[in-house]
């Protein structure tokens, strides 16, 4: 059976803690409620070289991941909207604009816990404005730091409020 696109969760820390240490004091809010399909694009860094010998080789530089929001429609209830604003219209940059993002995958309904990935990112808003279905402020999310895999509990997502923890 596969994974519905529900399964996979990614929540940002509206505090905008920066380390993936200030995990327990993060408060996260998922993001996707607008959009109808966003991905992670891991942007591989690799690169093929063919030597003198005719023999073709790759080198591996990992990977620069990102990940666009878009719509990311203005909502004074929304806990990361303040902080959105605040970046779009300050042109805020460097550590004002870093966070935490959540990364959660429900592989099976009945379990206690689900995997979890921590990881240290950096928000910025690509524009804002938009039509007649409101203010908009599009957003991406870079990889910016270290990532903790864990878990989350079942109970805390059913809450609204994902609670990680790291992996022993």
């Amino acid at each position: 059976m596969k994974l519905e696109r529900e399964a996979l969760g990614h929540y940002l820390d509206t505090g905008f803690h920066t380390k993936v240490s200030d995990a327990a004091e993060a408060v996260f809010e998922i993001i996707g409620d607008d959009i109808e399909e966003m991905s992670v694009e891991l942007n591989a860094d690799t690169e093929q070289i063919k030597n003198i010998l005719g023999q073709t080789k790759t080198r591996d530089n990992g990977y620069s991941p990102s990940m666009n929001a878009d719509p990311f429609y203005a909502d004074p209830d929304k806990k990361l909207y303040p902080k959105l604003r605040d970046i779009a219209m300050n042109r805020l940059k460097g550590d004002d604009c870093k966070t935490l993002m959540l990364e959660v995958i429900v592989e099976d309904t009945e379990a206690e816990t689900h995997k979890a990935w921590l990881r240290e990112v950096t928000v910025k808003p690509q524009s804002y404005g938009g039509g007649t279905e409101g203010v908009n402020i599009p957003f991406a999310v870079n990889e910016d730091g270290a990532c903790v895999e864990g878990t989350v509990t079942a109970e805390s997502m059913k809450a609204g409020s994902p609670v990680f923890s790291a992996a022993a």
